[in-house]
């Protein structure tokens, strides 16, 4: 296998494959550190209690920061074990090695190795919008899809470990229902027409909907773990200004797009 670049974490290797895919897995694959509490969070506690594998993929920022400290922190809480790292800066802070500026095939071939190694049934991250139109969101989409078809293709990345086939991607979206009150109740006055910017699906589009106000606390406590974007007034923080009953309401459903890569019958995991 080639070197690992530099801020990269690379995969545990082969040697762990056989026992770690004697029980289902899922890995989500997120743009930054926070984004796998808000997105996932619910999902990944609610796996992990279950007893099946979790991990997260975390496309920006790179070992030794504090953000990847904080990410630490929040796997821990979720049960998704530690930080997995493409080693991208994130592209809002400009300079060199940003994500959206890396790349493609770069960046799908780190992806793919992860996915080759931590052999996972079920691959979780955004829409084609990114949820909510961020640039890195938007590439991680991008990189995904790429990543999970060519993780069981032999003749595409031999260096990144032996073939894998994923079953299914699930994207998280945001319901055009759920954006309409989380509007109200976050910024206040006239919900914006569906159109290019505005984030949301039509809901008849929506194939999973999870309940997980039983792992909303643990979510929650995950979205704190991150105390640099509360700060300065992201991630957490105009949250953590509303009455705990509408944050509950809000946090606690989780939506998804569905994508079969594989007949649902293969798949081994039931949650979805």
């Amino acid at each position: 296998m080639p070197v690992t670049p530099p801020g990269v974490q690379p995969p545990a290797g082969p040697g762990r494959q056989s026992t770690m895919t004697s029980t289902p897995g899922v890995l989500c694959v997120h743009a930054h550190p926070d984004d796998e509490a808000l997105f996932t969070g619910g999902l990944l506690a609610s796996c992990a209690e279950q007893g099946l594998r979790t991990g997260v993929v975390t496309c920006t920022w790179q070992q030794g920061d504090a953000r990847v400290e904080e990410l630490r922190r929040s796997l821990e809480i979720l049960g998704a074990g530690e930080p997995r790292l493409l080693g991208y800066r994130d592209s809002g802070m400009g300079g060199e090695n940003t994500f959206c500026a890396a790349p493609f095939d770069e960046a799908v071939s780190r992806l793919v190795a992860h996915l080759r190694e931590f052999r996972p049934e079920a691959v979780v991250t955004y829409d084609a919008f990114g949820t909510y139109g961020h640039p890195d969101h938007i590439r991680a989409h991008r990189v995904t899809l790429a990543a999970a078809e060519a993780a069981n293709c032999v003749q595409l990345y031999p260096e990144a470990g032996e073939p894998w086939q994923i079953g299914a991607l699930y994207l998280a979206v945001l319901p055009r229902s759920a954006v309409a009150g989380a509007w109200r109740t976050l910024f206040g006055g006239d919900v914006p027409a569906p159109g290019p910017g505005v984030p949301g699906v039509p809901d008849e589009q929506v194939a999973l909907r999870l309940d997980v106000r039983p792992w909303v606390d643990r979510k929650w406590a995950a979205l704190l773990a991150h105390e640099s974007e509360t700060a300065r007034g992201a991630g957490a923080a105009r949250l953590a200004g509303l009455p705990e009953r509408v944050r509950q309401d809000l946090l606690g459903t989780e939506c998804f797009l569905r994508r079969d890569l594989a007949p649902p019958s293969t798949v081994r995991t039931t949650l979805f």
